[in-house]
């Protein structure tokens, strides 16, 4: 089942270090915003971002990155959450059966093929090619702060004419000054996430194919694009005002070239690297690409679009 050059599964485990970013927070009590916190194996609280943060990023960069819209479903043409399960949508496809409904929507989506989806009526669902798992600090090596800002009223800038005006019509519902906390953290982050091109244009209600060749290596490409996208800079909650500072990147990333699943390994540990390594040589047919900065990464995934997809049949 492999040539040498073809690809099965993508994983990918890496090391980032973000600096004075809140990218993703559990919410905001009275005028506090809290920032995430994950409980790893050892009892130890970290610092967290979810992964479906990251899966949401990457998605809205396949949408995108696709200068063709008409590639996309209609809710997934408007980033309509619920993909094939629009009512409108789901009309079209009513009358067929299961593996009709599935053949169609992967066919008609390159969203819905990708990133998956979920249909009430008929009851079936897609699960997502692309996977993302939390981003977590890595123990003694984040920082957290709660910041105090203060939001002030315009009838600060008025004259005291102006204000005492203003008083008097009732147009002052705030205070004039409104304190609030929001965190920032900064740290290194540990990183997985895993893609699995085989699946591209598969249909798993019949495990038959429907897409040709050429269209499936264009979504595998489009995908990887979306990779590249997303990792050019950290996006999430409040970039406005805490626009992360990318520092470093550094990591490792699987390459399956037969019908064997890639490893994927936390980065939290230390020695993930030289697992990942080892594992790759003890099974075959598994190449280990690493990379030490965001430059090297972003050539690994341009050296990676020219392969072919491994069709799991042959």
């Amino acid at each position: 089942m492999s040539n040498g050059d073809s690809i099965f599964e993508i994983s990918l485990m890496a090391r980032v270090t973000w600096d004075l970013h809140s990218l993703n927070n559990e919410g905001t009590v009275g005028n506090v915003t809290e920032p995430r916190t994950v409980v790893l194996a050892s009892g130890q609280k970290s610092d967290g971002v979810s992964g479906e943060m990251l899966k949401h990023i990457h998605s809205y960069n396949i949408w995108l990155l696709e200068a063709d819209k008409s590639h996309f479903c209609p809710a997934c043409a408007c980033l309509h959450p619920q993909r094939a399960d629009e009512p409108k949508y789901r009309k079209t496809l009513s009358g067929k059966d299961n593996i009709e409904v599935m053949s169609k929507a992967i066919k008609n989506c390159s969203l819905c093929d990708l990133h998956g989806f979920l249909m009430q009526e008929p009851p079936i669902n897609r699960r997502s090619t692309i996977e993302f798992g939390w981003v977590v600090g890595i123990p003694e090596h984040f920082h957290r702060e709660i910041h105090l800002h203060a939001r002030h009223s315009q009838t600060e800038r008025q004259t005291k004419e102006q204000r005492a005006e203003a008083e008097q019509e009732e147009q002052r519902e705030v205070s004039a000054q409104m304190p609030y906390h929001r965190p920032t953290r900064s740290g290194i982050y540990a990183l997985v996430s895993l893609f699995q091109p085989w699946r591209i244009g598969l249909n798993e209600i019949n495990y038959e194919y429907v897409l040709g060749a050429d269209d499936r290596k264009a979504r595998y490409c489009l995908a990887l694009e979306a990779y590249k996208a997303g990792f050019m800079r950290a996006d999430g909650a409040m970039t406005s005002t805490r626009l992360a500072h990318v520092e470093a990147i550094e990591g490792i990333i699987a390459v399956s070239e037969c019908n064997f699943p890639v490893p994927v390994l936390s980065p939290l540990r230390d020695s993930y690297k030289s697992e990942v390594e080892a594992l790759a040589k003890k099974q075959g047919g598994i190449k280990v690409l690493t990379f030490a900065s965001l430059a090297q990464l972003m050539q690994i995934w341009d050296d990676l679009k020219v392969k072919a997809i491994l069709d799991f049949k042959k």
